[in-house]
């Protein structure tokens, strides 16, 4: 215990000394939308309501500038004498007329969003270079580290990432990997490794993504997507987290097989938001060296908050109910497919099933997943077939606009390995300024065959993102 007091302090004096000369900057849609992180993330990368809508409705910025209605100009108060006796008639409705002065008009409405150049627009060109920076930094501390290497700060990565939408008709996103290193595993080195480039600890430059959107086709709300993305599964990607970790329910492996839920695949979508509410998505996947496709598809509802167009609840603020504040989305979601080996031509069948429940209420999140899987040759070779069944669950709370706690727990049953885990993991994230993060992560992992404890594992992360 003494020594976990020892790092967390370190942590605390340094982290002050890491981040005195950052400067302030801000990734290309804040930039191109001329507004604040904050307008799509919690703590970025983890996205709000809005920021599901914008990435669902293919990066068109649907949020509108809110503008006074049109009054007529007031004339000024002209002090006449009262008429009285016959007289002129019209002259006394003159007066009253003239003597009422315009109230405040407090109800506002929308306006669209003044494109500032509009010759770019007409080209379907950016109005700005749509590029950004992300640099990841991961510490770890492992008193049982197989290395005994128990400290390492060598764990990064640098990604260029860019994104945009032409004309609001073709959406793109791409992301280069400049640096990584590969997954870390404690049984092994308290370094990772890169387990599919060959030796050494470092990555080759990649392509993780690049594909793009042809929105509302034949002007309906289909959307095609096409090229090297992550498929519509989970709710949750990689990408979507305040945690260093990933949830296991996207990252888990069976055997020698490397497909996860949350990997890059060459593939062609179908989605569409129907209704505001209901999102649909169904795609094929394109494997090197098989002839058959693989297929999946996803559908969610969301209910309350702010719809998947990105419009927002009426709030009756004189007559407020929890109802208000409340937003639950359900998912569900599967994958069938067929994979192989480096260096063997057998293959691998396997499908997965998953559902997801989201539920928001005010600063309060709970994330619930599960996944059901079968394999009929993980190793690609015994033809020994296995179930899976993984299962996530996590709660998090926005302590302040730039202080979130969370706590998730994972159980993972592979029967390929004969082994069950299970995790328990609180964080803290914070965000001195909005395009940067600092995470501290807490894993406690124990394994458990059917007899006994097999191994206990701890861990203390703290990861560090910017992105400009």
């Amino acid at each position: 215990m003494q020594k976990y007091n020892k790092l967390l302090l370190f942590i605390l004096l340094a982290l002050p000394i890491v981040f005195v000369n950052q400067a302030s900057a801000i990734p290309a849609f804040s930039y191109e939308h001329n507004t604040e992180c904050t307008a799509c993330h919690t703590i970025y990368p983890e996205l709000n309501e809005y920021g599901e809508a914008f990435l669902k409705n293919g990066y068109v910025w649907t949020k509108k500038l809110r503008a006074p209605k049109e009054t007529t100009p007031v004339k000024p108060v002209v002090q006449k004498p009262e008429v009285k006796g016959v007289g002129d008639q019209a002259l006394p409705e003159q007066l009253k007329a003239d003597s009422l002065s315009a109230e405040e008009d407090d109800d506002l409405v929308y306006a669209p969003k003044q494109r500032k150049n509009e010759p770019l627009w007409i080209s379907g060109l950016p109005e700005k270079l749509p590029l950004s920076l992300s640099a990841t930094l991961n510490m770890a501390y492992n008193k049982d580290a197989a290395d005994k290497d128990k400290l390492d700060f060598s764990t990064r990565a640098l990604s260029l990432l860019s994104g945009g939408v032409f004309r609001d008709k073709v959406s793109f996103w791409v992301k280069y990997n400049l640096y990584t290193q590969g997954a870390f595993d404690p049984a092994v080195s308290n370094t990772p490794l890169n387990t599919t480039a060959g030796s050494g600890p470092n990555a080759a430059p990649d392509i993780e993504e690049v594909a793009f959107m042809y929105r509302k086709v034949f002007e309906t709300p289909v959307n095609i997507k096409v090229g090297r993305f992550r498929p519509k599964l989970s709710l949750w990607k990689k990408s979507n987290k305040t945690s260093v970790s990933d949830f296991a329910t996207n990252t888990y492996q069976v055997g020698s097989s490397k497909f996860t839920l949350d990997a890059p695949e060459d593939a062609i979508e179908a989605n569409a938001v129907i209704g505001n509410r209901l999102f649909v998505a169904a795609g094929i996947v394109d494997r090197n060296g098989q002839e058959q496709k693989e297929r999946y598809g996803h559908i969610s509802y969301k209910v309350g908050g702010t719809d998947l167009l990105g419009k927002e609840p009426e709030v009756d603020l004189d007559n407020e109910h929890f109802t208000d504040y409340l937003a639950i989305t359900l998912a569900a979601y599967g994958y069938f497919g067929k994979n192989s080996g480096d260096s063997s031509f057998e293959r691998n069948k396997f499908f997965r099933f998953g559902g997801d429940l989201d539920v928001l209420y005010m600063n309060f999140r709970c994330r619930l997943s599960g996944v059901v899987g079968k394999d009929d040759n993980p190793d690609f070779g015994s033809k020994l077939k296995t179930d899976s069944y993984v299962l996530a669950a996590q709660a998090e709370y926005m302590l302040a606009l730039n202080l979130l706690g969370l706590v998730r727990y994972e159980y993972q049953d592979i029967g390929y390995s004969g082994v069950i885990v299970h995790r328990i993991i609180p964080a803290v994230t914070y965000a001195p300024i909005e395009n940067t993060k600092i995470t501290m992560e807490y894993q406690y992992q124990r394994s458990d065959n059917e007899i006994s404890t097999v191994a206990t594992d701890q861990k203390l992360l703290l990861g560090l993102r910017f992105t400009f």
